[in-house]
């Protein structure tokens, strides 16, 4: 399993949109998006192209990017050169200054657009934090809208909580702590990433300072991230709680561990670790760039249970409800027809309503003894199959 590439492109400045705080701010646009595992997809045309691009919206990435192939089908005109930094170290890209981007009805002009050879197998490109940095930006899972208003005096909703962040390298950080078993909890700051497709990452410096690895961690399965040719191990399993900075303690949530070994001991992000959509997408979240804060209110998904691992797969409820396989923790067997992305009806009889509401049958089925054969039924194509699966897990 990989764990995606982080870009930071840096090719725009902050603050062209600064108004007083005492001037209300007024809503600018509200966009529909899509959703894929939580993941918020928006539709986007660039300058004069009527092609419509799906970019995923990527706070852990401060500018916008595509690739080369989709920036040569738009007639993107180069500018310049400039490093980027990635998992791992830099590379030179190309970057296509003075772009106007459309979203739905809405523009946003004079846009810096960089330029990677591949960026996301799943859409055209990422859009970061040029939104951020000139709106106040309201992601709203439930109905599935981002709203952007002016910097002023906005109000957020009555509940939810606002936390702060900094911004040392164009992406947000905020304050958070993790238990592995119980005692004790460390702090770090970790990146606020809805671009990132996990719970919560802990990167290597964090996990060898306080020996993360060894502290009664339970290794579910084994992956590894990569960028820039360097090729680092991970560990994923649980951890016993973990909070963003003073919000209410989150218990058995999924985590992974960045290992050791070769290049990895010497990289150094300058935080701790990323906090992804799964978890994310939990909340209805504002960015406010002016205040450095971000609110966030539980949305309907709140209680939906973690991604759980059986098989060799990962699976876990996406926004609607539906119980989906999310990933491979290993090899991909061609006997299984499960893919990710398929939709899971029942699993040992149990239905994925079931085991979306009742706690007790999920606990019972994630902790069946390594060995136990599972059979999973699934739909795709309007046609029922049946897979056995060996569970893997003690």
């Amino acid at each position: 399993m990989c764990i995606r590439d982080r870009i930071t492109t840096s090719v725009i400045s902050y603050g062209q949109n600064s108004v007083s705080n005492n001037i209300p701010s007024k809503l600018q646009a509200k966009i529909p998006f899509e959703t894929e595992h939580g993941s918020i997809i928006l539709k986007v045309r660039f300058n004069n192209s009527s092609r419509i691009l799906r970019l995923l919206f990527d706070t852990g990435a401060d500018g916008m990017a595509i690739d080369q192939s989709t920036a040569d089908s738009i007639g993107l005109k180069i500018s310049r050169k400039q490093n980027a930094t990635v998992v791992g170290g830099n590379t030179e890209i190309q970057v296509s200054d003075g772009n106007t981007v459309h979203l739905e009805d809405f523009e946003i002009k004079n846009q810096s657009i960089a330029i990677f050879k591949e960026v996301h197998k799943d859409v055209d490109g990422i859009i970061g934090n040029s939104l951020t940095r000139n709106y106040i930006t309201r992601v709203d899972y439930d109905k599935k809208e981002l709203s952007l208003y002016n910097f002023g005096d906005y109000q957020y909703e009555k509940e939810g909580t606002s936390l702060p962040f900094t911004i040392p390298a164009g992406i947000f950080l905020i304050p958070a702590s993790l238990s592995i078993t119980t005692e004790p909890m460390h702090t770090g700051d970790f990146v606020f990433d809805t671009g990132a497709s996990y719970s919560v990452i802990c990167f290597r410096p964090f996990v060898k300072k306080y020996k993360l690895l060894v502290s009664g961690f339970k290794a579910e399965y084994n992956g590894s991230t990569s960028g820039m040719g360097m090729i680092t191990p991970t560990f994923s399993g649980r951890a016993a709680a973990f909070s963003i900075s003073n919000m209410p303690l989150i218990k058995n949530i999924p985590v992974t561990l960045m290992a050791g070994g070769g290049q990895s001991e010497s990289w150094n992000p300058g935080f701790d670790g990323s906090i992804g959509v799964r978890l994310i997408s939990r909340y209805n979240f504002t960015i406010n760039m002016q205040k450095k804060e971000i609110h966030f209110s539980p949305n309907k998904t709140f209680s939906y249970p973690y991604d759980f691992t059986l098989g060799g797969y990962i699976f876990g409820f996406d926004p609607d409800g539906t119980l989906v396989v999310q990933d491979f923790t290993t090899a991909e067997d061609p006997k299984i027809s499960l893919k990710p992305g398929t939709k899971i009806e029942r699993i040992n009889g149990l239905s994925a309503q079931v085991l979306l509401k009742d706690s007790k049958q999920l606990n019972k089925l994630t902790t069946l003894p390594a060995g136990t054969a599972c059979i999973i039924e699934s739909v795709q194509n309007k046609t029922t199959f049946k897979d056995t699966i060996i569970n893997k897990n003690n």
